[in-house]
């Protein structure tokens, strides 16, 4: 089996179209504030298994002053997480998996 990543919908089309080997699974930046509706759908209808990272979101942006902050200190995300007495990162990587999407979670630290 092959994998691709960081491709979307058409680029996805257009190598099916000419593969001898169809991916079996594709690997894209996804959370909530980038959920690739259309992406996530065309994968499910095509077998094609999904794979997330930065599940916490941008948090690299943050860093360099291209976002403002992290989903893990999104209020509505940490409003969530103290509801159900979870940690964000916990809510962040459930949205993922409750959508049959697998993880690869990445941390600068335990937390």
């Amino acid at each position: 089996d092959i994998g691709a990543c960081n491709i979307g919908t058409l680029m996805l089309r257009d190598v099916q179209t000419y593969c001898k080997i169809a991916p079996a699974v594709l690997q894209v930046e996804l959370h909530p504030q980038l959920a690739q509706k259309k992406l996530v759908r065309f994968c499910k209808e095509s077998g094609i298994a999904m794979t997330a990272f930065s599940s916490f979101g941008g948090t690299s942006y943050v860093e360099i002053g291209m976002a403002d902050e992290s989903l893990l200190e999104h209020a509505d995300v940490k409003d969530i997480a103290a509801k159900h007495d979870k940690s964000p990162a916990q809510v962040l990587l459930r949205w993922a998996v409750q959508r049959g999407i697998a993880v690869i979670p990445k941390a600068s630290s335990a937390d």
